[in-house]
């Protein structure tokens, strides 16, 4: 038999390597709701107690709660074996959460619990303890430490409006030496983190908040849930809903779009749109359900590019608990990789999608650069049109500036400037399309076309430039089709 050493992972810094796992105050919250819910709670109170120092937070449930056994269980790293059956409920995944998201905002916490009526038990987790241990030795609380805690959230509670005494908590998780947040010493931070988490947590539930399932309370403040997918708003645009199989299961996905009015509203603070401290770029793209919780959002998960005209568009992926592997979900259940196959199976959504959000962006951003119809025309130097293509500009020849220049010019030179205000146009329009490499259509040259084509050849012609170059110059404003081409080599 070889020689062999125990080497024991020195439980500081394993603990301190694990909690940074990318969780925000937010993130790690959510993790904990995510147990209350697998443990059937249909009540989750989280308490910040303002009043102590060091800072202490509570996060309450009446769940089934734990017995001594299994709390002491569910304190091991981890606390479950990833690849055993895991319940159509279960939020979970690693067996970590409750260690990891508690360790990445605290350096010492406790989970009080019980069954029915018995007696709660408490057990704690503190990194100075295990500094003089060297271990990894749990904190087994007396009767007394876990009666005594309970009574302290009770009394956080009461210090809060709505204060409801016949809460009977089943399990109770209690955050101190807050190194994070005591690094926020002004009140106003902390104020920003809690409505940071109020925001998050009521996007992320909120399938589980509306449905009546959990009620989430934050201080003693009901939380609302916030649906980034506003079907029956007037003016959104569903799109129909579509499957990729799995070797066990139908993943489902269906894509929005809003209208261009939700970017003038959510500005001005609706709710419908997006949720408080939200943009609408930062609520664009793919938005991932595990078991009706919201994993991922804000994003494409490099399928496409984020882009500001792209603010419109949104997707939704439904998938379980037994999808996991295939998609990578980490530890803080932060980021995941689409599968080849979702992304293939996707790519058409997604084009359309974008296409169409493409062109409510452009619809909104034409209304900026020109006047309502009902005004007077000559105050309007671009007009918008609207075709299958979607917004097209056009400069408007009733422009007063130009309509005074062409009444001075004879008929020679305002050819010349209605060719060079077309000219103009196409650059503009393979700008504001994206399409540079385009310029007319094929099916648009006309007579007209062909007209512009020749005088530019003779006055470029005429002013000592190469065929070469004008031919280049030509292709470059008119198209590089092989049609377009023809008829350019075919001028006289």
């Amino acid at each position: 038999m070889p020689e062999t050493v125990t080497l024991s992972p020195p439980p500081v810094f394993f603990i301190k390597s694990i909690s940074e796992q990318g969780y925000s105050l937010s993130t790690a919250i959510a993790d904990l709701i995510d147990n209350s819910i697998a443990a059937e709670a249909t009540r989750v109170e989280i308490l910040f107690d303002y009043n102590s120092f060091p800072l202490k937070l509570f996060i309450a449930d009446n769940g089934n709660g734990m017995d001594a056994d299994s709390l002491t269980a569910n304190m091991r790293f981890p606390s479950a074996d990833l690849d055993i059956y895991r319940g159509q409920r279960d939020l979970g995944r690693f067996g970590l959460g409750l260690k990891t998201a508690s360790f990445s905002q605290s350096r010492r916490f406790s989970v009080i619990s019980k069954i029915g009526n018995e007696a709660y038990h408490g057990r704690t987790w503190d990194v100075e303890f295990l500094k003089t241990t060297e271990d990894w030795t749990l904190i087994v609380e007396p009767a007394s430490f876990a009666d005594e805690t309970i009574k302290l959230f009770d009394k956080c509670s009461s210090n809060f409006h709505a204060h409801d005494s016949n809460f009977e908590v089943k399990t109770l998780v209690v955050w101190e030496q807050l190194y994070k947040l005591e690094n926020q010493a002004k009140k106003f931070e902390i104020a920003d983190e809690v409505d940071e988490l109020r925001s998050h947590l009521g996007l992320v539930f909120h399938r589980f908040i509306s449905t009546g399932k959990v009620q989430i309370r934050l201080n003693n403040q009901l939380l609302e849930g916030f649906e980034p997918f506003p079907e029956h708003e007037k003016g959104v645009q569903l799109v129909s809903e579509n499957f990729w199989n799995t070797e066990d299961s139908y993943i489902r996905f269906q894509g929005i779009i809003l209208p261009k009015r939700s970017a003038a509203e959510a500005k001005e603070g609706s709710l419908i749109w997006v949720p408080y401290g939200k943009t609408l770029d930062d609520m664009q793209g793919i938005f991932v359900y595990r078991n009706d919780r919201l994993i991922s959002f804000g994003g494409w998960l490099k399928t496409i590019s984020k882009s500001g005209w792209l603010q419109f568009a949104r997707i939704r992926i439904d998938i379980s608990n037994i999808n996991d592997s295939q998609f990578h979900l980490n530890v803080a259940k932060s980021s995941l990789k689409l599968p080849f196959g979702l992304r293939k199976a996707m790519k058409e959504m997604v084009e359309y999608v974008t296409l169409q959000a493409g062109k409510e962006y452009k619809e909104r951003q034409a209304a900026k650069v020109t006047r309502p119809s009902a005004g007077r025309s000559g105050l309007s130097l671009l007009t918008r049109e609207t075709n299958g293509r979607g917004v097209t500009l056009r400069i408007n020849p009733d422009f007063e500036l130009i309509r005074q220049l062409e009444t001075g010019l004879d008929a020679d030179n305002a050819t010349r400037l209605s060719i060079l205000l077309q000219l103009i146009e196409g650059k503009i329009n393979q700008l504001w399309t994206g399409e540079i490499d385009s310029a007319t259509d094929v099916s648009e040259i006309g007579s007209k076309t062909r007209e512009r084509m020749q005088r530019l050849k003779e006055y470029y012609m005429n002013a000592g430039y190469s065929w070469e170059e004008v031919r280049q110059f030509l292709t470059e404003s008119f198209g590089h089709e092989n049609a377009v081409i023809n008829i350019i080599d075919n001028l006289t």
